[in-house]
């Protein structure tokens, strides 16, 4: 856990300078997500809902999101996570890529359904051809790399166990 709180604040740091900055169409990336996601599937990891709710805070304070609006939407693919681990899946890889795109359409759709309880105006067929559907396949194409990166990280972190 000591290790997980830099490296989830470091990938902040990176979601705002460098990935965040790569966009394809009006879509970026969501490197966070990717994060809680690639580090709450690990067997070894422990206490995984408080890195969701680190996440949550992180990007609720980056971006122009309301009412903590990230934070509810991680805590909510965090419980999916869960129950999908312990009644469903047993495969890390096909879980990555399942809530992949079960988190960013939740985030989208809740995005949207915030921005809609502020009224403000969004052309609904735009925001899906240029921003959600871009934002999934970049989410996509980093999922693995990421997924991979904290896997290799927890099994060093966790080495000791291998023995036991």
């Amino acid at each position: 856990m000591i290790v997980g709180i830099p490296l989830f604040l470091v990938a902040g740091l990176i979601q705002v300078s460098f990935l965040g900055r790569i966009t394809l169409l009006n879509g970026t990336s969501d490197i966070l997500m990717l994060f809680m996601i690639a580090w709450s599937i690990n067997d070894r990891t422990k206490y995984s809902w408080i890195f969701a709710i680190l996440c949550g805070l992180i990007m609720s304070y980056i971006s122009a999101m309301p009412m903590n609006g990230y934070l509810w939407m991680y805590l909510f693919i965090w419980g999916i996570i869960r129950f999908i681990k312990t009644k469903v899946w047993e495969m890390p890889l096909i879980i990555m890529l399942f809530m992949t795109i079960i988190g960013t359409i939740l985030v989208a759709v809740g995005t949207l359904g915030l921005l809609f309880l502020q009224n403000a105006s969004v052309n609904y067929s735009d925001a899906f051809k240029l921003i959600i559907t871009p934002n999934l396949v970049l989410n996509l194409l980093f999922s693995i790399p990421i997924y991979a990166f904290l896997n290799d990280v927890v099994n060093t972190i966790y080495i000791g166990e291998a023995g036991e």
